[in-house]
């Protein structure tokens, strides 16, 4: 046994080693071959058929890729700055994690499951849940899920049992927790529920808003204890994202959101912290542990960073058995890469005020603020609910612009020029819309952020000439 674990593991090595070699020519960004164009169209078009629906834009890998750089098969390499919306936070091709997904492929099986599993997903929700731990979260358990909103399901079927079955939920307007016919009546976002019937009450609360604190925090507790007043007993949780994601990238500071975590355990609502976008991103490894908040944590789900995704909970809000199942918790790659993923950030540099993560945001701050000098025209003032919104903003790996006014035809133009000219990002937020980054802060260098900026600031410009 031992000798051909030996040749299983020299093998492993030298793969590894080949497929890095491979892709020592992806070291800067370069354009299509025109060889190669039929077959990406031929490939779209098969893409459109089968899913009813084409790509947003021509985003179809070769599997080749490195670090923040990935290749495309029309033979385009482009700076990926929106990493399948923050999965691959240690960008593409990474050694160690290729050497470890290629081990779990050598196991017998594809998927773990909730009925039978291997060591994969128990090291995946044990590594979790011990950092949970030490970010200040006091949670028992871990239970793995193949997706976000699997993981966001489970959670609100965990605070719902613990409130004997309450109907209604608290959330942020502007928020964002997943697509299921439950959870797209939760996010604000009417365009994700469109001719889905309505399945849960939501009382919604003014989110944070940088241009009036005051009022903002005001307003929101008065909402609050307005709706535990009208509905006693009735709140099933309070759900909250720390940074808004899909509502533009908006982070709340502690001052906010403390009163609300005070008045939810006050009236015995359960708080969720819904992590799945920041998680690994920001100032430390989940928001609510930059923001010292961890205490008042009864439910966490994280996601995408994590590859496997997973809903943590305290130890008196376990469920009954039966509540929680399911025949996959995630592929046995994903979850070893996974707690390998979460042992790196912790080990690593990417966290505190000089961190590696404060470090990128600074100069991608940097960066924002001489284009908008530079280019003042392409950068209209835009009025938020209460003032003036700042033209860039977010928090660590966690980056958006906000040019032409947030007028949401420029800027999905802004992102198709982007893509044309070698950076893959994407939007984010609704009136207004934004230019959304969601880098491979793992692995990206200062001196790649810069180039990938030069080429934002050129066709930020080009757009404005033609708009």
């Amino acid at each position: 046994m031992s000798s051909c674990t030996d040749r299983i593991e020299a093998a492993r090595q030298e793969l590894v080693a080949a497929l890095d070699a491979s892709t020592v020519d992806l070291m800067a960004h370069r354009p299509a071959e025109s060889t190669l164009v039929g077959l990406r169209d031929d490939m779209l078009a098969r893409l459109a058929d089968v899913r009813g629906r084409g790509a947003f834009y021509a985003s179809i890998g070769t599997g080749r890729g490195r670090g923040p750089l990935v290749e495309l098969i029309d033979g385009s390499v482009k700076w990926d700055m929106i990493t399948g919306i923050g999965v691959h936070g240690f960008g593409h091709g990474d050694p160690e994690l290729t050497a470890i997904a290629i081990e779990a492929a050598s196991q017998d099986t594809v998927m773990q499951g909730n009925l039978q599993c291997n060591s994969e997903p128990i090291r995946f929700a044990e590594t979790l849940r011990a950092a949970a731990r030490r970010g200040g979260a006091d949670m028992a358990h871990c239970y793995p899920a193949c997706s976000g909103a699997m993981a966001n399901e489970n959670a609100l079927k965990v605070c719902m049992q613990a409130r004997n079955g309450a109907p209604r939920v608290l959330a942020f307007c502007d928020n964002f927790i997943g697509r299921t016919v439950t959870l797209s009546h939760i996010g604000d976002s009417p365009g994700h529920r469109q001719g889905v019937p309505k399945s849960i009450e939501v009382d919604y609360l003014p989110y944070w808003d940088p241009a009036d604190p005051s009022r903002s925090s005001s307003d929101a507790l008065n909402a609050m204890n307005a709706a535990l007043a009208s509905y006693p007993g009735q709140h099933a949780c309070l759900v909250i994202e720390l940074v808004q994601g899909e509502g533009g990238f908006t982070p709340g500071p502690r001052e906010f959101f403390e009163p609300l975590l005070v008045a939810a355990r006050g009236a015995s609502v359960p708080i969720w912290f819904d992590e799945i976008q920041t998680f690994g991103r920001t100032d430390q490894m989940f928001r609510f542990e930059g923001l010292d908040l961890g205490s008042f944590a009864d439910i966490i789900t994280v996601g995408k960073m994590t590859q496997g995704c997973a809903a943590m909970w305290r130890a008196e809000f376990n469920p009954k058995p039966g509540l929680l199942s399911g025949t996959f918790l995630g592929s046995t790659a994903a979850m070893a890469c996974g707690a390998r993923i979460i042992e790196r950030l912790a080990a690593g540099d990417a966290y505190g005020p000089t961190g590696r993560h404060a470090q990128l945001f600074q100069q991608f701050e940097t960066r924002s603020a001489k284009l908008v000098e530079s280019a003042p025209h392409c950068f209209p003032i835009i009025e938020g609910r209460r003032g003036p919104l700042a033209p860039w903003g977010g928090t660590g790996g966690m980056m958006r612009l906000t040019p032409f006014g947030g007028q949401k035809d420029r800027i999905v133009s802004l992102v198709h020029r982007l893509f044309d000219a070698g950076v893959i990002a994407f939007f984010c937020g609704h009136d207004p819309y934004h230019l959304r980054f969601l880098p491979p802060v793992g692995v990206l260098q200062p001196s790649q952020l810069d180039a990938v900026m030069d080429i934002v600031d050129d066709q930020v410009i080009a757009e404005g000439q033609e708009g």
